[in-house]
């Protein structure tokens, strides 16, 4: 039983206002090593806060509600987003059916792994408790939607740069599921080896938020220590099951049920969340770079290259 003790722990906004200056400082190094990356900090940012924030004020009516529905709505609506994120805001190629595909291999997966483990491992009774299962179920949609992101990518793309050598394997009498085997494994492999190496090093190197939070809360480290455990565990099989039907997917959309590669199928994906303001403020972004550049006699390589010729007799 995880039991928190008594501690008072006072954060305001303007705490947060001073954290801002860590993003502040990066974005300055991304702005004058050329990166490319401060309009990527300033929107992941204020996602951050405003998104933190909703849920903030969601989730302090939702847990007091002791409704399986409303419990059930509030996953499914997370589910929604999370694929809405990978399919058109985190791969970078795509094809047509893909977001039902996220929508429906993430709520077998976080669903599956979710209710498992609230019911068996945290012996939550009801499974569906609020308190429990909502945060356990955020934790796991973060995760598991990163090593889809990467799985998705890594298998389209190898598809692409392979598309011979599958049409020789096909060509010769190998199945769609014999031909593809290998591209599909090393996708799989790198899209789990983010979660391989966090679970490696946890307790050793680092010590996991979810840890932190608790004993900042005041819990018994043996408890937090337990908690974090099982809830690891959990993230690891729910981003391998993730993976693996994420590429399976892919690979049953671009090879076809004749065992013919269809190359046609894979298209290049534009994120949504581009809009005007943001493609202003890279063209400013990097108007001012140029213009750092040139007074501080700061060169690419390419232009140094050119200006040395240039002076030469």
């Amino acid at each position: 039983m995880l039991e928190v003790q008594n501690a008072t722990v006072e954060v305001t906004w303007w705490d947060v206002l001073k954290a801002t200056s860590f993003i502040i400082a990066a974005g300055t190094v991304s702005f004058y090593l050329g990166l490319e990356l401060e309009t990527q900090f300033i929107i992941a940012s204020v996602r951050c806060v405003v998104q933190l924030s909703l849920m903030g004020l969601l989730l302090d009516d939702v847990l007091r509600v002791n409704n399986p529905w409303v419990v059930f709505f509030i996953t499914m609506t997370f589910i929604f987003l999370g694929s809405y994120e990978v399919v058109f805001n985190r791969t970078k190629h795509t094809f047509a059916g893909i977001f039902p595909r996220i929508f429906g291999l993430l709520v077998i997966s976080i669903f599956l792994i979710g209710i498992t483990g609230t019911a068996v491992a945290l012996r939550a009774t009801p499974f569906w408790t609020p308190q429990k299962f909502i945060p356990i179920i955020g934790m796991l949609l973060g995760n598991t939607i990163g090593s889809i992101t990467v799985a998705i990518d890594l298998c389209l793309g190898h598809i692409s740069l392979h598309a011979p050598m599958l049409d020789a394997r096909l060509a010769m009498g190998a199945s769609r599921y014999e031909a593809s085997r290998p591209l599909a494994i090393e996708a799989i492999q790198m899209a789990l080896l983010p979660i391989i190496a966090q679970v490696s090093v946890m307790g050793l190197i680092n010590i996991p938020g979810t840890m932190v939070g608790l004993l900042v809360a005041g819990a018994e480290i043996q408890d937090a220590v337990i908690y974090q455990q099982v809830l690891m565990f959990m993230i690891t099989s729910s981003c391998t099951l993730g993976s693996i039907l994420a590429v399976a997917a892919c690979l049953w959309t671009i090879l076809d049920r004749r065992h013919r590669l269809q190359l046609d199928r894979i298209q290049p994906n534009r994120a949504i969340v581009t809009i005007t303001i943001v493609r202003l403020w890279t063209h400013y972004t990097a108007e001012w770079r140029q213009k750092s550049w040139s007074l501080t006699k700061r060169y690419t390589k390419l232009e140094q290259t050119d200006i040395e010729l240039e002076t030469r007799p």
